[in-house]
């Protein structure tokens, strides 16, 4: 048996060498899988702080549904003074938290109005028109917008024509949901026309203005010869007493507008709200956006939902 002593002092050098390499190898590898178990435990853990916030989302989702089933059966006027509108502060629930608000959403001009059996509406284009001149945007806008929007929609029908499949949620559902994709392409700066989503909305099928939401902008645009000062006065008048009646409105208008403006456009009840919620779960915030369809004497639908 050779000793250390017996071992040349070249070959006890590269032992040790040999020993302090191995020894630095196996705390590396030791290092590197217990950061590995380390990450691999916080992907699991986020995973299930994410899962549990949409879940907490969801929940919140259905609740705004009940909330909307109960206001129609109570009511068949909706106005800003309802207890509905009043935003949900987060609250605690199990290990986290959810708050969120209710948007009406007919209370803004409804691109889908811009065209009617995949053509453009005159009415709607001029109406676009004159909210574009509101906010000093080209007006020219307007046309390649109504275009690209009866392109959409004949695109669309001809799709749910040859599906027999489609339930009444998905047919709701529109290739466009937002002013991006629209902007995009009809060929328009997306960045300029994304200032108007206060406004405008786009609703899967044409709806009357909500006159208890509308902005003067939006009673403007579908009001031919309203006036800024008029259309303020009618906002302000709202505050504390709301229209009970398109006609209601209608008879609120100035006199010289009352006998040529019909009561169509308008109304006092709306069925599309957007549910807009928050969630926190652990280390996750989850921000969700819900278009729902309400109508009467049935629970509100889901049209749909997508991550903000």
């Amino acid at each position: 048996m050779r000793t250390s002593q017996s071992i040349p002092k070249g070959q006890r050098g590269i032992a040790l060498i040999t020993a302090i390499l191995i020894a630095t190898l196996v705390a590396s590898l030791t290092f590197a899988l217990s950061a590995r178990e380390r990450q691999w435990l916080n992907l699991v853990s986020n995973r299930n702080d994410l899962a549990a916030a949409q879940s907490f989302a969801l929940s919140a989702i259905d609740l705004a549904r009940l909330t909307l089933r109960d206001d129609m059966r109570n009511n068949q006027v909706d106005h800003l003074l309802e207890p509905w509108t009043v935003p949900v502060p987060p609250i605690n629930v199990e290990e986290g938290r959810v708050g969120g608000r209710l948007i009406e959403m007919q209370g803004r001009f409804n691109l889908y109005n811009l065209q009617s059996g995949g053509k453009i509406s005159s009415t709607g284009l001029a109406a676009l028109q004159r909210l574009l001149a509101t906010r000093n945007m080209p007006v020219h806008w307007a046309e390649p917008l109504a275009q690209t929007m009866a392109t959409q929609a004949n695109l669309w029908q001809k799709t749910l024509a040859g599906n027999k499949t489609v339930n009444q949620a998905s047919s709701k559902v529109l290739p466009v949901l937002n002013l991006a994709e629209l902007a995009d392409l009809a060929g328009i700066d997306g960045d300029k026309l994304v200032t108007l989503e206060p406004l405008v909305v786009i609703l899967p099928e044409a709806t009357s203005i909500n006159v208890n939401f509308a902005s003067p902008e939006v009673l403007m645009a579908v009001t031919p010869g309203l006036s800024v000062k008029d259309a303020e006065r009618l906002v302000t008048r709202r505050a504390t007493e709301h229209f009970k009646s398109a006609q209601d409105f209608v008879n609120a208008l100035p006199e010289n507008l009352r006998t040529s403006t019909p009561s169509a456009p308008y109304a006092v009840e709306s069925q599309y709200f957007l549910s807009e919620t928050d969630a926190w779960s652990g280390r996750a915030h989850l921000r969700l956006q819900a278009l729902l369809f309400r109508q009467r004497s049935k629970m509100p639908e889901t049209v749909w939902v997508r991550r903000e």
